[in-house]
């Protein structure tokens, strides 16, 4: 008996028992769709944050008064540090010798208002010049402001297309005068829509010049910084740059740690990989129990299948049939079973994901490993629970299995 013929004779004995087929595979269909979900998941989120981290470029880390953060004790450490103040900015602009770019930040939430019509909720960003490149935004039309609107702290703004729409319609925005809390501010620039993150609009925001968002909100409280190096190569080096500046202002001895904190796009994937790690290893183990429960239906099914069966091994042993034989034959067809329970799932899981990431925001990408992942599990869930009544059928003693009724 060829491996054809034996899947032939399993797909047959499927399409006799269709609901007892089912409820075998359910178990197999669950625990692959539910691993290819997870990974489909998984690797969107994977894609997308890489994406957004390295957007503005790897070669980007940012100075500010906490550093990166993740416990409340480590909050309590450092809540008393010094401000970061622009005069920083300016410091490490003129100090730092292997930067790029420099660009001090800092946000607050506005109205915006034109006229009659009113925006809540929008951003406001304090940049400095050249900040398009950090945070990854190309203009429509108009322009972006420059040194000289910086340094003379003038009131121009560059906003959103979300913005753009809710304040002028069809008119051009370009010239016209906004509100911005309780500041006026000249439109110079538009940008290109980015869409939406996680269910949130990328593009209801206004940016103006640092200096003139210190100017008009900030009386005292910290900034932001965000350093581009020359490469990823200088990327360590402009960082020790940057702390020796810091440092030198803030008259820090030697072996006194710093007062002021780095991050990296590399810590926040480590933070991400963590939290993502502990999720994707639950997910997975409650998904290993439901391909654990199917491999035991199917051993049992198996088991079932050998008995109603005894009566047929006994004549295929008489006729000539070997212990390999049969072996072979209840194998194929366990794993046949095992298979045909992953492909429904593996299409299940794939059709979920595609499903969540058209509803939701969640990102999702399908991936050719994951794919072969569930078919090598459904392979060896057929080979391992198929074995033991595989091994029993071709045990039995061909002159018992022909009086057997």
């Amino acid at each position: 008996m060829n491996l054809r013929e034996s899947a032939g004779i399993a797909l047959s004995a499927l399409r006799a028992n269709k609901l007892r087929s089912f409820l075998t595979l359910l178990g197999t269909i669950i625990g692959v769709m539910s691993v290819i979900a997870v990974l489909s998941f998984v690797e969107g989120l994977n894609r997308f944050v890489s994406d957004k981290l390295l957007a503005s470029g790897s070669n980007v880390f940012y100075v500010d008064k906490y550093g990166f953060i993740t416990s409340q004790e480590q909050f309590d450490a450092v809540k008393d540090r010094p401000d970061i103040t622009i005069e920083d900015a300016d410091a490490l602009r003129a100090g730092v010798a292997h930067a790029k770019l420099v660009i001090a930040q800092t946000n607050a939430s506005v109205v915006a208002r034109w006229h009659n019509k009113e925006v809540k909720g929008i951003q406001l960003r304090g940049r400095s010049p050249g900040y398009e490149i950090v945070d990854d935004l190309q203009l429509d039309a108009g322009r972006q402001f420059n040194e000289v609107d910086d340094q003379r702290r003038r009131m121009v703004a560059v906003i959103g297309p979300e913005l753009a729409d809710d304040l002028f319609g069809n008119l051009d925005p370009i010239g016209r005068q906004i509100r911005l809390g309780a500041d006026t501010y000249e439109v110079v620039g538009v940008t290109v829509a980015k869409g939406k993150l996680f269910g949130q609009s990328q593009d209801r925001f206004a940016a103006v010049p640092v200096r003139s968002f210190i100017k008009t909100r900030m009386e005292r409280g910290s900034i932001d910084i965000s350093v581009k190096s020359a490469d990823q190569a200088s990327m360590d080096l402009t960082q020790q740059e940057a702390r020796i500046v810091l440092r030198g202002r803030r008259h820090l001895r030697p072996g006194v740690g710093d007062n002021f904190g780095i991050t990296t796009s590399e810590n926040v994937m480590q933070l991400y990989n963590t939290l993502t790690g502990g999720i994707f290893v639950v997910t997975i183990g409650v998904a290993a129990i439901s391909l654990l429960v199917g491999g035991i239906v199917i051993m049992n099914i198996m088991l079932v299948s050998v008995t109603e069966r005894t009566r047929e091994i006994g004549i295929r042993k008489a006729a000539g049939a070997r212990r390999r034989d049969i072996l072979t034959q209840f194998l194929v067809e366990a794993t046949t079973l095992s298979l045909s329970g992953g492909l429904i799932g593996i299409i299940s899981g794939v059709a979920l994901a595609l499903l969540a990431g058209l509803v939701t925001p969640l990102p999702t990408a399908v991936s050719i490993p994951s794919i072969i992942a569930g078919i090598v599990m459904s392979l060896a869930i057929g080979v391992f629970f198929g074995s033991y009544p595989a091994w029993r059928a071709a045990r039995l003693d061909p002159i018992e299995a022909l009086r057997f009724e």
